[in-house]
């Protein structure tokens, strides 16, 4: 009798650290929203998604926050008949890369505090048709290192992507994921930044000279700058057409230009009128990936900041 006693003792201290640990895991939240939800054609809209992991518990909350998020971010997304799409090829290869170093920094949070990033759905999951899909996120506070790693499931979005827009001449002067024409929007100089290179990282030229302003750009150049200033005002159009179009083509040595694999905006501070923003870019090579810094100069002109120029530094190689 003695002995069965104590048997429901421990079984029912068992179950009761069992409630407890369901209680506080349950009361860290993972909510999904899309940022700055607009219409999403294939294969032609970012679809940029916002994550915020939220401490509802009484007590901190510890994980850790890996550089390349495809470390701590999965997502799950399927079609209306259940089918689950295909990871991208990036992350594919990134993920499976026996090369891959993960780089974290441990994050805790404490009662009632957020931890948000943005993310592009597109890096994670492969769409090869146009349709409505489900779409939930799974964040892994300990690093995904297997597939049965501990994970945190989001609430569900709907994603409608419509068909791609054909004609070149449309892409051209309209933005295919709000249907208007493209115009800058009033957005703090960290989004302009942020806005201008996942613009490059899809070469789509339209979107990254939106925030930059070509003409203060082309005068950082000391020689191109002699020569410009020298042509009358009727001249000068043509020259910044001929710049826009060599840095399309990318006949000319731009350090700008060069595509980041990701980056890390690191401090963002201005005045009413200028400002700077330093920004941690890194760069995949053949045997190894550079680290370098950016700094972008800002100013602001009718409302909306624009990119002047910019400066870097080379911070070494990993």
């Amino acid at each position: 009798m003695k002995i069965m006693k104590n048997y429901i003792i421990i079984l029912c201290l068992i179950i009761i650290s069992f409630h407890s640990f369901g209680e506080e895991y349950g009361s860290v939240d993972l909510n999904i929203q899309f940022y700055q939800k607009r219409i999403y054609y294939l294969n032609q809209s970012d679809i940029y998604v916002k994550i915020s992991i939220i401490n509802n518990s009484a007590s901190t909350y510890h994980f850790k926050a890996a550089l390349n998020k495809f470390f701590n971010l999965d997502f799950e997304v399927k079609t209306l008949s259940n089918l689950v799409l295909d990871h991208s090829e990036i992350f594919i290869t990134q993920r499976n890369d026996p090369q891959q170093q993960v780089y974290f920094r441990e994050v805790s949070l404490e009662p009632g505090e957020e931890y948000g990033f943005v993310v592009e759905l597109r890096d994670y999951v492969e769409f090869e048709n146009a349709g409505i899909y489900s779409v939930q996120a799974l964040f892994y506070p300990d690093l995904l290192k297997q597939e049965k790693s501990i994970h945190i499931k989001s609430n569900k979005l709907t994603l409608s992507l419509r068909p791609p827009v054909i004609l070149k001449e449309m892409q051209a002067v309209i933005d295919i994921e709000t249907g208007e024409s493209l115009q800058p929007e009033l957005l703090p100089p960290d989004e302009v930044v942020s806005y201008m290179l996942r613009a490059r990282q899809r070469s789509q030229w339209e979107k990254f000279f939106l925030y930059i302003d070509l003409e203060r750009l082309l005068l950082q150049n000391p020689s191109r700058a002699a020569r410009y200033k020298k042509l009358p005002q009727g001249e000068r159009e043509k020259v910044l057409n001929d710049f826009r179009e060599e840095m399309m083509q990318e006949k000319i040595e731009e350090d700008m230009l060069v595509i980041p694999r990701s980056f890390e905006i690191v401090q963002t501070t201005y005045t009413p009128v200028r400002g700077s923003v330093i920004v941690l870019e890194y760069f995949d090579y053949r045997d190894y990936t550079e680290k370098k810094q950016y700094t972008y100069y800002v100013e602001k002109n009718d409302r909306f900041w624009f990119v002047v120029g910019y400066t870097l530094r080379s911070i070494g190689t990993e």
